[in-house]
C-alpha cells in the first residue's frame, strides 16, 4: 500500500487528490496548519468526493490523518517519524497571491517551505520514491510562442504566484543536484471545474476571476458591461478531473521515468475568450461585449479582472510530449466545449451567488436552464 503525503489538502487540487487517492485504497497522510484534529481537511475531502462522484466510508476515512505543522518551520514542527513511511509526495500546498506587495508570503510558502520539505523528505523518507511537486504552466513567462517541458532560465514575469513558482521549481531542482530524491515539476494550465458536474471549490482564481467581474456586472444591475480583454485570444482550461487522473496515472506510471521531469498537465483544445466567457454572461442574464470600458460599472470590473487580462490577452502553446510519453496509452485528451464551461461557470456561480445570498435579490439571480 502507498503512503501519499499531500500538502494543500483544503485547496483545490489538494482535497480532490485526497478525495481520489483515499477512494482508491491509498493511505494519505496530510499536513495543515491550523486543523491539529484534521477536521478542515477532512471537510474538505468530502466536498471534494462529492464534487467527483466518490463514495467514501469509514475504511476509506481510517486511512486519512492529518498532521499540524507550522510551513514556516518545518525543520522543527514536523517530525521524522512521521515521514518515515511515506512512498510519495504531492507537494499542492501554495500562496496564491498576485500582488507583488505579497511576495513575501509568497516566497515563504511556494519556495522556502517547498524547498524544506524537499530537504526533510529526501534525508528521512527512506522509502519515499519520488517528489511531486505542483508549479504553474505559467512559468514560462511572457513572450514565448512554444512552451516547452523544462526549465525556464529567463521568464518575463509579472506577479508575485508566477514569479515564486519559477523560483520554486529552480531551487527544487537545485535541491535535486546534492540530495537526489526523484524530482517531478508538475505544471497545470488554469483548472476549472469537474469535466461531467463543474464541482469547484468557489475561489476566484484563474478564468473564474473573469466570472467574477461578470458577476459584479450583474450585482451592479447591469445589462451590458463592456470587458477589455481580446476575445479572439486562445485560452488553454484544463479540468480538476484530468488533473486528479493524470496525477493518479503518473503515481503508477512506471516506464521512461527520469530523476528529474518536468510536465504540462493541460488542456488539448483550446477556446477563445469569447467563447469561456459567453456561458457566464448567458447564466447571469447579461450582455457582454468586448472592448475598453464605457461607464463607471465597466471601470470596477475592469479593477477586478486586471490582475488576469495578461494571461487573458495571451495565447499559450503547451508542449506535452513527455507527459504522452510517461503516461502512454493512459493519457487521455481533455476535449474542451460550451458544455463543459457552462457547467463549470453554473457551479462557481452558484457558490458565489450563495455567498452573496444576503444582499436582496441576488439569491435567485442565477438563471437556471
Amino acid at each position: 500500500m502507498r503512503t501519499i503525503l499531500i500538502t494543500g489538502a483544503t485547496g483545490f487540487l489538494g482535497s480532490a487528490l485526497v478525495a481520489s487517492l483515499l477512494a482508491e485504497g491509498h493511505r494519505v497522510k496530510t499536513l495543515s496548519r491550523n486543523d491539529p484534529a484534521g477536521a478542515r481537511v477532512r471537510a474538505a475531502a468530502g466536498e471534494a468526493a462529492r464534487g467527483f462522484g466518490l463514495i467514501l466510508n469509514d475504511r476509506h476515512w481510517e486511512l486519512l490523518s492529518t498532521v499540524e505543522v507550522d510551513f514556516r518551520d518545518l525543520r522543527s514542527t514536523l517530525h521524522p517519524r512521521i515521514l518515515e513511511d511515506v512512498t510519495h509526495v504531492w507537494n499542492s500546498a501554495a500562496e496564491m497571491s498576485y500582488s507583488l506587495k505579497k511576495i513575501l508570503p509568497a516566497m515563504e510558502q511556494n519556495v522556502m517551505a517547498s524547498s524544506t520539505l524537499y530537504a526533510l523528505t529526501a534525508r528521512h523518507a527512506r522509502r519515499c520514491q519520488r517528489f511531486y511537486h505542483v508549479s504553474t504552466a505559467y512559468t514560462a513567462g511572457f513572450d514565448v510562442e512554444e512552451v516547452h517541458e523544462a526549465l525556464h532560465f529567463t521568464p518575463r514575469l509579472i506577479n508575485a504566484y508566477q514569479l515564486s513558482k519559477w523560483a520554486a521549481e529552480t531551487n527544487l531542482f537545485q535541491h535535486h543536484q546534492e540530495m537526489k530524491l526523484p524530482l517531478t515539476l508538475f505544471r497545470p494550465s488554469a483548472v476549472i471545474g469537474h469535466q461531467a458536474t463543474g464541482w469547484s471549490t468557489g475561489v476566484s482564481f484563474g478564468l473564474f476571476c473573469l466570472a467574477e467581474g461578470i458577476l459584479h456586472g450583474k450585482r451592479r444591475n447591469a445589462g451590458q458591461i463592456h470587458l477589455d480583454l481580446k476575445e479572439d485570444a486562445r485560452l488553454n482550461l484544463v479540468c480538476i478531473d484530468t488533473v486528479v487522473r493524470r496525477a493518479r496515472e503518473l503515481l503508477r506510471a512506471e516506464a521512461h521515468r527520469q530523476p528529474v521531469e518536468i510536465f504540462h498537465c493541460v488542456g488539448d483544445e483550446s477556446l477563445r475568450v469569447a467563447e469561456a466567457l459567453e456561458p457566464a454572461g448567458s447564466l447571469l442574464g447579461l450582455r457582454v461585449v468586448f472592448g475598453p470600458p464605457q461607464l463607471e460599472v465597466d471601470a470596477e470590473i475592469h479593477r477586478i479582472i486586471k490582475k488576469n487580462k495578461p494571461f487573458a490577452d495571451s495565447t499559450w502553446h503547451f508542449r506535452t510530449d513527455r507527459l504522452k510519453q510517461v503516461l502512454g496509452d493512459a493519457y487521455v485528451p481533455q476535449s474542451m466545449n460550451r458544455e463543459i464551461i457552462r457547467r463549470s461557470m453554473m457551479h462557481f456561480l452558484a457558490h458565489r451567488l450563495q455567498e452573496l445570498a444576503q444582499e436582496p435579490g441576488m439569491a435567485t439571480a442565477l438563471a437556471m436552464p
